[in-house]
C-alpha cells in the first residue's frame, strides 16, 4: 500500500473521532454549563531515515472550551450560577468531584445535592444540610446559605491551576488529581439562576457540514487511488504476458 493511502487513512480516521467531538457538543448544547470541545491535531512523521519523512495526520488531544456560558434565570430557589471562575465540590461514591451544573435539590434527609443525587459539600468538607420549617433558603453571593436568622453553610468554591487537566466523568461533573485552591474573591454565586452551555449550534452545524466535505472529498481521493493501483496492476499483468 502506497503512502498516498496510509495518509488519507489516517486523515479519516481523525476526522472521525472529531465528528464524534462535535456531534457530543451539539447533543449537549442544552445541558447546563457544558463546555464545547475540540479536537487538537499535530503532524506525524515517519519515514526510513531522515531524509525521507511522510507526514500524517494524529488527533493528539481532546481540548475544553472554559468561557462560561449565559446566565439563565430560572427562580428556583436551589439553582445556582457560578459567576466567574469556579467550582462546586461534590462527594460521590468514587471520591470528591467537581461541578459546575447548580442545579440542585434536596434530598430525603434534606441535605443540598445534585440532580444525579451527590451531596454539595461546604467549605468544611460537610454536607449541607437545610433546617424544615425556619423559612425560604437564601444564598449570599460569597455562597453563604442562611435560612431565617441562622447561617447553615458555606458552599465550597475551588478552583483548579490547569483546568484542561479535569477529566470528563457522568452526570456533568469533573475528576482530577490535582489540589484544589480556593475561587478567585471575584467568583461570586447567583441563586435563582443557572449557567447555560457555551455551545454555539450554528458553529457546531457549520463545523459538522465541513467535516462532512472534507470526508467526502478525501474518500474520493482513495477511491481514485485504489483505481489507479488497480489499472496499473492490471496493465503489469497483461506486459508479464
Amino acid at each position: 500500500m502506497e503512502n498516498t493511502t496510509y495518509i488519507g487513512l489516517s486523515r479519516l480516521s481523525a476526522m472521525r473521532r472529531e465528528m464524534d467531538v462535535v456531534a457530543n457538543n451539539m447533543a449537549n448544547m442544552n445541558s447546563n454549563a457544558y463546555k464545547g470541545e475540540r479536537v487538537m491535531f499535530e503532524e506525524f512523521l515517519k519515514g526510513p531515515n531522515a531524509n525521507q519523512k511522510t507526514s500524517f495526520v494524529n488527533d493528539w488531544a481532546v481540548l475544553r472550551d472554559f468561557r462560561a456560558g449565559k446566565l439563565e434565570q430560572t427562580g428556583n430557589t436551589f439553582d445556582f450560577a457560578i459567576s466567574g471562575t469556579g467550582y462546586l465540590s461534590i462527594d460521590t461514591p468514587q471520591g470528591r468531584r467537581y461541578t459546575r451544573d447548580g442545579h440542585l435539590r434536596l434530598d430525603a434527609d434534606r441535605r443540598l445535592v445534585t440532580s444525579g443525587g451527590h451531596p454539595v459539600l461546604d467549605n468544611r468538607g460537610r454536607d449541607i444540610i437545610i433546617p424544615d420549617g425556619q423559612g425560604v433558603p437564601a444564598m449570599a453571593v460569597d455562597g453563604t446559605i442562611n435560612v431565617g436568622q441562622q447561617q447553615v453553610a458555606k458552599i465550597d468554591l475551588v478552583n483548579f491551576e490547569n483546568e484542561q487537566e479535569l477529566r470528563k466523568t457522568a452526570q456533568g461533573l469533573f475528576a482530577t488529581t490535582q489540589e484544589p485552591t480556593a475561587a478567585p474573591a471575584t467568583t461570586t454565586l447567583v441563586q435563582g439562576m443557572l449557567e447555560a452551555s457555551n455551545i454555539e449550534p450554528i458553529v457546531e452545524m457549520t463545523n459538522m457540514i465541513e467535516l462532512l466535505r472534507q470526508y467526502q472529498s478525501t474518500q474520493s481521493l482513495l477511491d481514485g487511488e485504489n483505481d489507479r493501483l488497480k489499472m496499473a496492476i492490471q496493465r503489469l499483468g497483461r506486459a508479464q504476458n
